[in-house]
């Protein structure tokens, strides 16, 4: 905890956070409800104990998570506006959000048994903080799971941004969404082999690595899925 790197986040202006929250929520049959969710609900009711969800949004994945008995979910996420529509949508006795971000996790070292991250690791800049912190947070043989954007899709990736501006591996500007536009975003092209080393670099062993998610016309899945554990 404490660490100092960070970035712009849109999602902290209310702005976006509003339109964010209201394609999420008419986001309806899509990739997320069949490929992602399907997978979160696979890896987690394999999970023996607490999970945290890394940059929980508006806190769908809650309703998604498997706990077993006694378990408890905990929604991590820095955006004030999404915490306050999670916890107004899917409060519950095993379940908590709580405000902070990728970089700084307001857990406890090796105190969980689950980490996940949803579309979060294109938004940072940083991988290797952030794969650090969630080993950090993590007991010995700790499980994880992410979802992120594939690296050989990115071109389709870019297609979806307009008035953007470039910076090396860093893409800003407005952003079309299945159900709706965000008027800024911020994504990072990370490499394949960046991912893996920084997992590695952090001791966090990868076991499982798929890519899902084709849309109408193109060959290349969009997300890889990457799994392992301490």
């Amino acid at each position: 905890m404490g660490n100092s790197q960070t970035e712009e986040n849109p999602f902290e202006n209310a702005q976006v956070a509003a339109e964010w929250i209201s394609s999420i929520e008419t986001e309806k049959g899509l990739i997320r409800d069949k490929e992602i969710y399907p997978r979160l609900r696979t890896w987690s009711q394999e999970v023996d104990g607490d999970i945290i969800d890394i940059g929980a949004g508006q806190g769908i994945a809650a309703n998604v998570t498997i706990l077993k008995e006694g378990a408890q979910y905990i929604g991590i996420e820095p955006s004030l506006p999404l915490l306050q529509r999670a916890r107004e949508l899917y409060a519950a006795p095993n379940r908590k959000f709580v405000k902070g971000d990728a970089y700084n996790l307001p857990i406890k070292s090796a105190s969980v048994n689950g980490c996940f991250c949803i579309n979060v690791w294109f938004h940072l800049e940083h991988l290797k903080t952030a794969a650090v912190e969630m080993a950090r947070v993590l007991k010995p043989k700790g499980a994880y799971f992410i979802v992120t954007t594939n690296p050989v899709a990115y071109p389709i990736w870019e297609s979806m941004y307009f008035e953007e501006q470039h910076d090396g591996n860093k893409i800003v500007g407005k952003v079309r969404l299945p159900t709706g536009v965000l008027s800024k975003n911020n994504f990072y092209q990370h490499s394949y082999s960046t991912i893996l080393d920084v997992l590695a670099y952090s001791q966090l062993h990868n076991t499982h690595t798929e890519t899902f998610g084709k849309i109408k016309g193109k060959d290349e899945d969009l997300f890889i899925c990457f799994i392992g554990h301490k």
